[in-house]
């Protein structure tokens, strides 16, 4: 099995050439595009020479950025019928020359979650805000200490990656002392139980603060991601097939930080996610500048097809 993501994402394009995003707000900005025609590529590769014994499935999954689309798959009844013997991925990589393959058995991304913190107290007078219970030291307190446990040294094994994305505190109400309030973070680690002892840690937090400034909280974990887990059978096939494409292997020291669903897969069957060079001067991942480069398609798709003569799937001549 092979599999490419679909989806796009909530961010507004600066580029003005003619392919840019036709609609405001949403725009592929993490090449989902260009590894669904690599996915195409290969499938085209497959209708001119179609294998004579094994199946191949080509798999187009909605919904990786929120961390729902392989959870989904998995789930549907008609998947239970497939039971591949390995699944493949690849992710371009912006900041890597095109065409090097980027590997590594073992995690390949980490494990991530998303916490949602929403404190509550009550409203009171602007003048007089002792007369209310204003959440906004408590979220100033969390965001320190929460922060304050992230292990930033990527080759420590308690390696971990706290970011704050969203907060929001009362109204634009100037005669009011905010009564409400909410923070969200990522959480991110190599292992998983890394992450479970981050995510105690910061329940723990919460309650001690809430409790301390007499809040009422609630806190939602959503857009989990596993990491994946690279089969070192896997890996040795993308290594292999990096040769017979003359590729230039790079053997990765750690994992990438961003998560990836694709981990769902690889929790079920053996697999591996491999890395395409995108470019050292294409702009980040979820950059509104970033445009995947067209140039690296075909590196995708013959690896893909060489990927599948190595496990011996039989073609026609």
């Amino acid at each position: 099995m092979f599999r490419a993501e679909l989806d796009a994402l909530p961010i507004m394009e600066t580029n003005k050439f003619e392919h840019a995003s036709k609609n405001a707000g949403v725009s592929h900005k993490c090449g989902h595009d260009g590894h669904a025609v690599i996915l195409i590529g290969l499938g085209q590769l497959l209708a001119e020479n179609p294998p004579k014994k094994g199946k191949v499935v080509l798999l187009f999954q909605p919904a990786e950025e929120n961390g729902e689309g392989a959870k989904a798959i998995l789930d549907d009844p008609k998947f239970s019928e497939i039971k591949p013997d390995y699944i493949f991925a690849l992710h371009n990589i912006p900041g890597c020359e095109k065409g090097k393959i980027l590997c590594k058995p073992g995690s390949f991304t980490a494990s991530v979650s998303s916490v949602a913190i929403k404190l509550k107290g009550f409203t009171s007078h602007a003048a007089e805000p002792e007369n209310g219970r204003n959440p906004d030291l408590a979220i100033s307190e969390l965001i320190q200490t929460i922060k304050s446990y992230a292990e930033p040294d990527q080759n420590s094994s308690n390696f971990s990656v706290v970011t704050t994305v969203f907060s929001q505190l009362g109204s634009k109400d100037y005669g009011i002392s905010a009564g409400e309030g909410e923070v969200h973070f990522t959480i991110r680690s190599w292992e998983p139980d890394i992450l479970e002892e981050l995510k105690t840690k910061i329940e723990t937090c919460v309650e001690t603060i809430s409790k301390k400034h007499k809040l009422e909280t609630s806190t939602d974990w959503f857009a989990e991601f596993e990491a994946n887990q690279n089969d070192e059978t896997a890996v040795q096939l993308v290594k292999q097939a990096a040769e017979e494409n003359e590729l230039e292997y790079i053997s990765l020291s750690h994992p990438f930080k961003w998560g990836e669903d694709f981990g769902r897969f690889t929790h079920e069957f053996k697999g591996a996610m491999f890395g395409l060079g995108a470019g050292k001067t294409i702009p980040v991942l979820h950059n509104p500048g970033y445009d995947f480069p067209d140039e690296i398609i075909p590196f995708g798709v013959n690896m893909f097809y060489s990927i599948l003569k190595l496990v011996h799937v039989e073609f026609h001549h």
